[in-house]
């Protein structure tokens, strides 16, 4: 029998491997997930300081039984046919392995609630999702996504659950630290609890623009506005076309009375940013809305100076044309409007 690392894992020294039963898992710094050729075995191989809840365990003061018995309850959404083992710091657990018919209808599933999520229809993708997972409880990315769908449909508390279940497969998923630090942050008040995890996976991804942007928007609420826009910034730097930084460093700057400068971060979103799902609908709208009140606020602020734009842009006018030129103001229902014309179009030597 022949086991193959998973392509996608990222563990020194692992990565590639082929080697028989007895492969020797040395530097290993993130989840690994082997499987054998005869589809025999299904495997996941953790540290267990990774795993969430889990991390400040005392090995010197448990007997093997217990710190078994501590692993077990982590993966308690296993079947109970996994063979789950502790040696040393390294955890491994074999999972039955899904019939290949079952592991490619798992796929498929996964992908047909993405779609699902993707319309806005949460319900149904929630349900495609579990039974993907019924049939491939080692599929990572359906229990990600699994947990997005709970989050669209304010069902937090289960949200919270499956993105720990993540982190305990793969504690370096920086997405689901990411996603947990916002519950934390938005649903549970806990700021100090979301810091802490904004800081893990900036610390797994220094540079990941949702990491950066999640941790603007904590210190938007922690009232550092100065510090949140420099996040906001480097999520821009990281992801140009995330449509969240702009929206959000735009409200500061309109809050800070820096109309110009909001009024150009919510054009350059139009301009740039992404539209990705049924998600990013309610970020738009309010995008909108808020451009409104910028250029209302802007042209407030102006008011007193318009007369004179308008009489710079009569003599520019006259300048060009070589026709003199009258201002006609008239009340209309959306308030005075100046109107310039061509004025030989009407037979006339002014417009």
């Amino acid at each position: 029998m022949v086991f193959l690392v998973q392509p996608t894992a990222t563990a020194e020294g692992v990565a590639g491997v082929r080697g028989p039963i007895g492969v020797v898992v040395a530097g290993l710094d993130r989840l690994i997930r082997i499987w054998s050729t005869d589809d025999q075995m299904n495997a996941i191989v953790v540290r267990l300081q990774d795993l969430p809840g889990l991390e400040n365990i005392d090995l010197g003061k448990m007997s093997a039984a217990e710190v078994e018995a501590a692993v077990r309850r982590c993966f308690a959404f296993f079947p109970k046919s996994a063979n789950i083992r502790v040696a040393g710091e390294i955890v491994t657990i074999e999972l039955p392995e899904a019939a290949v018919a079952d592991a490619e209808e798992a796929v498929r599933l996964c992908e047909r609630a993405g779609k699902r999520a993707g319309e806005g229809n949460y319900r149904k993708a929630v349900d495609i999702y579990k039974r993907a997972l019924e049939l491939d409880p080692g599929l990572l990315r359906a229990r990600r996504d699994l947990a997005m769908a709970c989050v669209a449909l304010g069902e937090f508390d289960e949200a919270k659950n499956h993105l720990v279940e993540v982190l305990r497969l793969d504690p370096k998923d920086v997405w689901s630290w990411v996603v947990l630090a916002n519950h934390y942050s938005k649903q549970e008040n806990d700021f100090a609890t979301a810091e802490r995890f904004y800081k893990r996976a900036l610390d797994i991804k220094p540079n990941d623009a949702w990491a950066l942007n999640g941790f603007g928007v904590l210190k938007t609420e922690l009232g550092q506005p100065k510090d949140a826009l420099k996040y906001f910034d480097a999520a821009i730097a990281a992801q140009p076309k995330l449509a969240n930084a702009y929206y959000a460093k735009a409200v500061i700057l309109q809050s800070q009375g820096d109309l110009p400068a909001a009024a150009t971060a919510l054009k350059t979103l139009f301009r740039v940013a992404e539209y990705q799902d049924a998600r990013s609908i309610p970020l738009f709208e309010g995008a909108r809305q808020l451009i409104v009140e910028v250029e209302n606020d802007l042209a407030k602020k102006l008011q007193p100076d318009i007369l004179n734009q308008v009489k710079n842009y009569q003599a520019e006018v006259e300048t060009l044309s070589g026709f003199p030129a009258r201002v006609l103001a008239e009340a209309t229902p959306d308030g005075t409007t100046a109107v310039a014309k061509a004025a030989w179009k009407h037979g006339r030597d002014i417009t």
